[in-house]
C-alpha cells in the first residue's frame, strides 16, 4: 500500500503579504529602537538594508516602509512559487 503525502499549497499573493507585513513591522521596531538608542548598532544594520539615507531622517522611514513592502512582497511570491513547485514533486 503506497502512501500519499499531502502537501498544501500556500498562496503566492498571501505569503507575499504575510512578508512586507512582517518587513516593515520589523523595519519599524528597528527605527523606533534607533530613536531611543541611537548608540545600539544592531539596529542600524538593519535600516541599512532598505535605506541609504541617514537613520531617523523622514526619508529613511519613506524609503524603509517602501522597499521593505516592496522586497517582502517579491520574496513571498517567489517563496510562494518555489514552495508549490517543491511541494508538487514531493507528493
Amino acid at each position: 500500500m503506497t502512501t500519499t503525502i499531502y502537501a498544501p499549497r500556500l498562496s503566492p499573493w498571501a505569503a507575499a503579504f504575510g512578508l512586507a507585513v512582517a518587513l516593515v513591522v520589523l523595519f519599524v521596531i528597528c527605527a523606533i529602537v534607533e530613536m531611543v538608542a541611537p548608540a545600539l548598532p544592531a539596529t542600524h544594520a538593519w535600516i541599512g538594508l532598505f535605506t541609504a539615507a541617514e537613520p531617523g531622517s523622514v526619508r529613511a522611514w519613506v524609503e524603509g516602509v517602501f522597499y521593505s513592502v516592496l522586497f517582502g512582497a517579491l520574496a513571498g511570491v517567489v517563496f510562494g512559487f518555489g514552495y508549490n513547485a517543491a511541494a508538487r514533486r514531493a507528493a
